[in-house]
Protein backbone atom coordinates (compact mmCIF):
# COMPACT_ATOMS: atom_id res chain seq x y z
CA UNK A 1 0.00 0.00 0.00
CA UNK A 2 1.29 3.48 -0.89
CA UNK A 3 0.55 6.16 1.72
CA UNK A 4 -0.48 9.48 0.79
CA UNK A 5 -1.17 12.98 2.40
CA UNK A 6 -3.74 14.83 0.22
CA UNK A 7 -3.90 17.96 -0.25
CA UNK A 8 -6.27 18.46 2.62
CA UNK A 9 -4.01 16.97 4.96
CA UNK A 10 -5.89 13.96 5.15
CA UNK A 11 -3.98 10.36 5.36
CA UNK A 12 -5.29 7.74 2.69
CA UNK A 13 -3.64 4.42 1.49
CA UNK A 14 -3.87 2.86 -2.09
CA UNK A 15 -3.07 -0.55 -2.80
CA UNK A 16 -0.89 -0.28 -6.04
CA UNK A 17 -0.93 -2.76 -9.35
CA UNK A 18 2.44 -1.53 -11.23
CA UNK A 19 0.54 2.35 -11.77
CA UNK A 20 2.08 4.93 -12.85
CA UNK A 21 1.79 8.42 -10.62
CA UNK A 22 -0.29 10.05 -12.90
CA UNK A 23 -2.41 7.38 -13.38
CA UNK A 24 -2.83 6.75 -9.45
CA UNK A 25 -3.72 10.19 -9.36
CA UNK A 26 -6.52 9.84 -11.99
CA UNK A 27 -7.53 7.12 -10.30
CA UNK A 28 -8.35 9.17 -7.22
CA UNK A 29 -10.09 11.81 -9.09
CA UNK A 30 -6.84 14.36 -8.99
CA UNK A 31 -6.18 15.86 -12.13
CA UNK A 32 -1.99 15.35 -12.48
CA UNK A 33 -1.85 19.12 -14.01
CA UNK A 34 -3.46 20.89 -10.61
CA UNK A 35 -0.92 19.40 -8.13
CA UNK A 36 3.05 18.59 -7.24
CA UNK A 37 4.10 15.47 -5.41
CA UNK A 38 6.71 14.59 -3.45
CA UNK A 39 8.96 11.84 -2.33
CA UNK A 40 11.29 12.20 0.51
CA UNK A 41 11.19 16.04 -0.02
CA UNK A 42 11.86 15.23 -4.11
CA UNK A 43 9.49 16.16 -6.87
CA UNK A 44 8.46 13.16 -8.35
CA UNK A 45 7.87 13.05 -12.05
CA UNK A 46 4.66 12.01 -13.36
CA UNK A 47 5.33 9.27 -15.51
CA UNK A 48 7.64 7.82 -12.20
CA UNK A 49 6.40 4.30 -11.29
CA UNK A 50 4.81 3.98 -7.88
CA UNK A 51 6.71 1.90 -4.99
CA UNK A 52 4.39 0.06 -1.90
CA UNK A 53 6.76 1.85 0.29
CA UNK A 54 6.38 5.07 -1.08
CA UNK A 55 4.84 8.20 1.43
CA UNK A 56 3.60 10.74 -1.19
CA UNK A 57 2.60 14.08 -0.47
CA UNK A 58 0.55 15.65 -2.82
CA UNK A 59 0.19 19.59 -2.75
CA UNK A 60 -1.80 21.88 -4.70
CA UNK A 61 -0.26 24.35 -7.06
CA UNK A 62 -1.71 27.57 -6.20
CA UNK A 63 -1.66 30.50 -8.74
CA UNK A 64 -3.82 33.50 -9.73
CA UNK A 65 -3.00 37.16 -9.56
Amino acid sequence: MVRLILPDNSRHEEPLCERRLDRLLLDLGINPCEVLVTRDRCLVPDDALVNEEDTLMIVPIVHGG
